[in-house]
């Protein structure tokens, strides 16, 4: 694996998942891990002059890229590059998306442990990108 995208939320899972892909290209000297971090996007609540729609962006952007900071310096100190990118939109989307726009070969991701029937109610993040994506996706628990 020498191009893995690794969504990111910073929860436990999110840094096993990361921890889980450093271990994979350890010795990868050319490697390069993406980190993604999505945030939802947030309606504005009528007009407003005080707030746009682009601040609100560029907040939540800027909060984001706050987030991956934790994980860009892990994958520095395992010696790889590391690409960072925010996104707004719909998590499991902007995950395949992002994976098929930048060639990444593979998508190493946590699972937050919900059994089958609570994901099949429920819809998990993961259980989508499973379906979306063009690429093999490992779940870490």
């Amino acid at each position: 694996m020498r191009n893995p995208l690794i969504p990111f939320d910073g929860s436990a899972a999110a840094l096993r998942a990361l921890d889980h892909a450093l271990q994979e290209m350890r010795g990868q000297a050319d490697g390069q891990v993406h980190v993604l971090h999505v945030q939802p996007p947030m309606r504005q609540l009528g007009p407003s002059r005080l707030v746009t729609p682009d601040m609100i962006a560029a907040e939540l952007r800027s909060d984001g890229l706050q987030l991956l900071t934790q994980a860009q310096n892990k994958v520095q100190a395992a010696g790889l590059t590391c690409v960072s990118q925010v996104r707004i939109g719909a998590a499991a989307a902007e995950i395949a998306a992002y994976a098929a726009e930048h060639g990444c070969e593979a998508i190493v991701m946590g699972s937050r442990g919900m059994g089958s029937v609570a994901g099949l109610v429920l819809g998990s993040v993961a259980h989508k990108v499973l379906h979306l994506a063009q690429v093999p996706v490992t779940m870490v628990k």
